[in-house]
């Protein structure tokens, strides 16, 4: 039996349905200045977007720009975006145990950069001692003096965007340097003493071979990396890689039967070498890597966003930065003028179809008589879930099998539109 024909990529599809659902109409401005002046009872990260980028990979149409002169006062905007908040009580009265460094590529800013931003935050901010201070990279901007100040001032781990060790693959992706160079810049940062070292990884990309494929796989095990995140290739609507394609350039990606061979080869072969599924598109080293950014985001927690075009929540808030990147902004809270209130149904359901990323379903976020309407709302889908193999029970709860980790962008998708309906028919 096959539920799906079409498979989602990514969980952007659960968050534009999520993303209209659940307003509170009452005035962002005059909310958040309240919340401000309370202590916090969330946990909470806080995520600095850094949009630029020496060369744009061809597959990408994230919210970056090519590498230009207004980099070198993007660590004023992030600093100054940091000093209009610090003082908040809501700020201050709970310690932050996540800090997660996005892009664009980060490792673009120069050594002083990163240290002056990161300084500031361990002065102003309640960073948990302990915390997770994490930075997105490409290998080619990781400069020996930026490792030396990355570790000292406390960043632990690494995401490093290879995509693929394949030269081949690597062109066609628009990656800098070789599969060579990728080798000995990782094995370098594990040297260093960055144990949690993760990778990106892509596959199914035009013209990728299973020996290709196992040949990613053998170095991702002979470098003990931690984690890996494993996208199939989403061809985004404006990248080069479409327009080649559309071109008729370069062939199109393997089709979804390959695509879940390929799938299948990394999950077997990587959980057969002591690696663990996290996330649906998450794989780890057993007590390694636990990517405390991401678990607080699915469980609803609070993230204070610094940086153009960053998005983040503080309690009911939800809130997106300017994206200019050549206007300083002196200010993002309480002022910004993307802004809203949700409701608490809301939360109910960005942390449900969080499990959903975790790996699992279960119906436990409210109260008992609630809980059982919600699931008897929801029997026919989690029966055909069980009917196509894409879920077991597990307890109190469905766990989803191989497969229904293969399809849970889509299983998310389906799942939050069904909680949104159960919402608007019982609220």
């Amino acid at each position: 039996m096959n539920m799906y024909s079409i498979r989602q990529r990514s969980h952007h599809a659960s968050l534009v349905k999520l993303k209209d659902a659940f307003t509170d109409r009452q005035n962002h401005i005059e909310y958040i200045k309240k919340v401000l002046k309370t202590k916090a009872d969330r946990p909470r990260a806080i995520y600095i977007h850094i949009p630029y980028c020496v060369k744009l990979c061809s597959f990408c149409n994230l919210n970056r720009v090519k590498l230009d002169s207004s980099v070198e006062d993007y660590h004023k905007l992030i600093i100054r975006q940091i000093k209009s908040i610090a003082d908040y009580e809501y700020i201050q009265s709970k310690e932050f145990e996540s800090v997660y460094f996005g892009g664009g590529t980060p490792t673009v800013l120069s050594a002083k950069q990163i240290e002056a931003i990161l300084k500031t935050m361990h002065d102003l901010l309640p960073i948990s001692r302990d915390a997770e201070i994490s930075v997105e990279t490409s290998i080619s901007e990781l400069t020996e003096e930026k490792l030396d100040v990355m570790k000292e001032m406390g960043v632990n781990r690494f995401s490093i965007g290879v995509q693929t060790f394949v030269d081949r693959g690597r062109r066609q992706l628009g990656r800098r340097g070789s599969g060579y160079d990728a080798i000995k810049k990782i094995q370098k940062v594990i040297d260093k003493g960055f144990k949690n070292t993760n990778i990106d990884l892509i596959y199914n990309y035009p013209g990728q071979t299973k020996e290709e494929l196992y040949f990613d796989l053998k170095i991702i095990k002979e470098l003990d990396i931690a984690g890996i995140s494993y996208y199939s290739l989403i061809l985004h609507e404006g990248s080069m890689l479409s327009k080649l394609i559309k071109e008729g350039k370069i062939a199109e990606p393997p089709g979804i039967e390959e695509e879940k061979i390929f799938f299948d080869i990394i999950y077997e072969e990587l959980l057969d070498s002591g690696f663990d599924v996290l996330e649906i598109t998450k794989l780890v080293k057993k007590n390694r890597d636990k990517y405390q950014y991401i678990q607080v985001k699915n469980r609803a927690g609070d993230c204070l966003a610094f940086g153009n075009g960053a998005g983040g929540r503080l309690k009911n808030y939800l809130y997106y930065n300017q994206p200019t990147i050549s206007k300083i902004l002196y200010k993002i809270l309480p002022v910004s003028p993307m802004g809203k209130v949700i409701t608490n149904n809301y939360n109910v359901v960005d942390k449900m179809i969080g499990q959903v990323q975790f790996g699992y379903i279960s119906f436990n976020q409210l109260d008992a008589e609630t809980n059982e309407k919600m699931y008897q709302y929801c029997k026919d889908f989690i029966d055909r879930l069980l009917e196509n193999g894409l879920i077991k029970k597990d307890g109190n709860k469905y766990k989803l099998t191989k497969d229904g980790i293969f399809w849970g962008n889509n299983i998310c998708s389906d799942f939050t539109e069904r909680l949104i309906n159960f919402f608007e028919k019982y609220d």
